[in-house]
């Protein structure tokens, strides 16, 4: 469900995406009755654009869930390029790995299970674009880490934002997740005033937010 559009925008939008692979089209629809936070489609197309804009080979991804957008990443590089992926959820990262294999991509994602605050200073390498879709308090945390890790004129992604419009409206906010607000704004502040960087924020999905290193 899109958060941040009138439905009908969304659906419009969506309508003009092409699904190119059966297989991961039917990986999107079972995860989708299963209500898994996935990325959503005109987000994943967006993601589809930056990749084949910077013609990225390796991408280091914070949030993996069941593995939907470390595959639908790889496919958009045709299965060239690496996408290294962190998940803190035993669970779910077990899922992952079993999927990443089913779609035959076990030498082009590589998956660390534990949380990315503690993992993220052991991964080594470069990389082209970051994609970060975790825990939503820690935004800034995960941005500085994958910062020090980019090749020059990358790009760092953050999905959800805008979280449901609270983001955007005091009236929308529910006091469980005040924190949650207050550590997202002060983020979107930080990478949208700090020099170092061009920042763009996009109503897509739950709100993406889009980061150039200059």
């Amino acid at each position: 469900m899109n958060n941040i559009n009138s439905s009908y925008i969304n659906e419009y939008i969506n309508s003009l995406i092409i699904e190119d692979n059966e297989k991961l089209y039917k990986f999107r629809e079972y995860c989708e009755k299963r209500s898994l936070p996935i990325i959503h489609k005109e987000v994943g197309q967006f993601i589809k654009f930056v990749i084949n804009l910077l013609n990225a080979k390796s991408i280091i991804e914070i949030g993996t869930n069941v593995g939907y957008s470390s595959i639908f990443m790889s496919k958009v590089m045709n299965d060239e390029g690496k996408v290294v992926t962190l998940e803190r959820s035993e669970k779910f990262y077990n899922e992952a790995i079993k999927n990443i294999a089913d779609f035959g991509l076990e030498k082009n994602i590589e998956v660390y299970f534990g949380d990315a605050v503690d993992i993220l200073d052991q991964v080594e390498g470069t990389f082209d674009m970051a994609f970060i879709d975790a825990a939503k308090s820690y935004y800034r945390v995960f941005f500085d880490k994958c910062l020090k890790m980019m090749n020059p004129g990358g790009i760092i992604l953050s999905d959800n934002v805008l979280y449901q419009g609270m983001i955007a409206s005091d009236e929308l906010v529910v006091r469980r997740k005040k924190t949650l607000v207050r550590n997202l704004r002060n983020y979107l502040e930080y990478i949208s005033h700090d020099e170092r960087f061009v920042t763009s924020v996009l109503p897509l999905g739950d709100g993406l937010a889009v980061t150039l290193i200059k």
